[in-house]
């Protein structure tokens, strides 16, 4: 059974928002000076339901099918834990099972902790108080401490999270190895389990690294971008120093895809400079506004549109939400340009519409009228198989019955670690 460690808590600079505050750190003062707090959304709230069926089968040893129906509620919304969630909160179970089991076979010991607090306030910096780990694996032998893992559930469906270099699974790891005083070449697995979305390296996926080299990045990364997110007076009053440092620099605006993902983007000037560079508009009362014929435009201005098409979409995405709220709450600055509308729907049945046991339809249609089998995910087969025959036969079994379509040809970066395609005119002729 895990051990239950504390409950979370949320900070000025915290972990999960790191991604952001380290790219741009003009965006804390920003989002302080708006007074931004964050609205409850039914995605968000759904993962918290999530998270909690999660620690729940953690800390009480269970599988996440026991709350299969249940009704959970959470951010003012209310869930009933479907299928789906069962399935994604399942391979995480499963991944650290095998991981503890694993482990046990080797002679080594697993200690697992759910809802960690990860604090870094060893590190001085107001606002860089830390967070809380999902869960963390202490693996131990005779010598002590001899891996960690800190495990990050993510119930999204939407944007793939990378375990290289994230950094808020790393700002975990700094807390974790300064509370175990770790601070060796010790190995340190980052792993990050998005059961629902698509990831080239996996639904599961882990990063290797070690206490050193986290060590190095908090001195190099960690601590500077947190400093650098304070302006001239809030360092002053939050360090309490007498002198401000030679190479001081007011926070800067940096816009990104990562960055302005998480942001007020609506607010941003230096994000609104940007998008009008990348349109190449001309924004001005007296001027007419021309998009630029895609046909003339050169190579290298393409290429700065594709790299920040991103930012793009953020933006505009980022207004548009913004408008919507602005009219919500009774702007009449819109009036005749735009208004508010509800989305087409489709109907659906009520939640106990389909019950087995009460349903209404079963007093007139026959059980194979309403429901029909359906097969267990691919998970779940192979890992049943994988019992039955063990792990080799079954490989063999899964590698004749199954078959992973070619997908089709997308735009990616060169830092992408996929193969990159041939042209067409050299696929054609590459067996000349």
């Amino acid at each position: 059974m895990a051990d239950l460690v504390e409950e979370k808590q949320h900070a000025r600079l915290s972990p999960s928002a790191s991604k952001r505050w380290m790219t741009c750190a003009g965006s804390v003062g920003m989002i302080e000076k708006l007074n931004i707090q964050d609205k409850p959304s039914r995605f968000a709230a759904e993962g918290t339901v999530a998270h909690e069926v999660h620690e729940l089968c953690l800390v009480k040893n269970q599988e996440a099918k026991e709350y299969l129906g249940k009704t959970i509620e959470a951010d003012g919304f209310k869930f009933k834990v479907n299928q789906d969630m069962v399935d994604a909160v399942q391979l995480s179970l499963d991944y650290i099972n095998d991981r503890i089991q694993k482990a046990q076979m080797d002679g080594i010991e697993v200690q697992v902790l759910v809802e960690v607090r990860a604090s870094l306030k060893h590190l001085g910096i107001p606002g860089l108080d830390g967070g809380t780990s999902d869960v963390v694996l202490i693996f131990s032998d005779d010598d002590g401490i001899c891996a960690i893992e800190i495990f990050d559930y993510k119930h999204g469906a939407g944007v793939a999270v990378d375990a290289i270099h994230n950094t808020q699974a790393m700002c975990y790891a700094v807390g974790v190895c300064n509370e175990y005083q770790v601070s060796t070449d010790t190995p340190v697995y980052i792993t990050i389990s998005q059961p629902r979305a698509h990831h080239p390296d996996g639904r599961i996926r882990t990063w290797e690294t070690n206490a050193v080299n986290l060590k190095n990045w908090e001195d190099s990364e960690l601590i500077p971008k947190a400093r650098a997110t304070f302006d001239e007076a809030t360092y002053y009053r939050s360090f309490n120093v007498d002198d401000i440092p030679d190479d001081w620099i007011e926070p800067t605006f940096v816009p990104s895809e990562d960055g302005c993902r998480w942001c007020a983007v609506g607010h941003c000037p230096m994000l609104f400079e940007r998008t009008q560079e990348v349109a190449m508009l001309d924004f001005a009362d007296d001027k007419e506004v021309n998009l630029p014929d895609v046909e003339v435009l050169t190579s290298k201005q393409k290429q700065f549109i594709m790299d920040n098409a991103g930012v793009l979409r953020i933006f505009i995405t980022g207004i548009e939400n913004q408008v919507r709220n602005e009219i919500d709450q009774g702007s009449q600055e819109y009036e005749g340009h735009y208004k508010l509308v509800r989305k087409k729907t489709n109907r659906k049945f009520t939640e106990d519409a389909l019950d087995e046991l009460c349903s209404p339809l079963l007093d007139h249609l026959e059980h194979s009228d309403i429901y029909q089998e359906k097969p267990r995910t691919m998970t779940e087969i192979e890992k049943r198989l994988k019992k039955a025959i063990g792990p080799k036969d079954a490989k063999e079994i899964m590698d004749e019955i199954t078959t992973k379509p070619e997908g089709d040809l997308v735009i990616a970066p060169e830092s992408d670690k996929r193969k990159g395609v041939p042209p067409a005119l050299i696929g054609d002729f590459k067996d000349i």
